[in-house]
């Protein structure tokens, strides 16, 4: 996982910002922060849930990368254009260990 060669997929790191809607009402919204090269393993059992009275999975994933300090728990992962919501960041030495899970809405 630490060989610079395996980093072999280009992730997006999105951070949350606050815009306003149509009517003025402030909403959530997504802005771009970098591109990371990244390595990827499935992470145990994904866990299940009821979302909209249907049974769902979402999948989770250990990406590893280069260290950056600006990355945290309220962002959001895109990987070939899936969504993932950022559960953990783990610093170790030179790089940064990012536990993600599938967005199901």
């Amino acid at each position: 996982m630490g060989e610079i060669g395996r980093m072999d997929r280009r992730v997006e790191v999105k951070k949350p910002t606050t815009t306003t809607s149509a009517m003025g009402a402030p909403q959530k919204a997504w802005a771009h922060l970098c591109y990371l090269q990244a390595s990827r393993e499935p992470v145990g059992e994904s866990l299940e849930s009821y979302v909209n009275n249907r049974l769902v999975v979402a999948t989770r994933f250990k990406y590893k990368t280069h260290i950056r300090t600006d990355i945290n728990e309220t962002m959001r992962l895109v990987d070939d254009s899936v969504i993932y919501n950022i559960l953990a960041v783990n610093t170790t030495g030179l790089f940064i260990e990012i536990l993600v899970e599938k967005v199901v809405e």
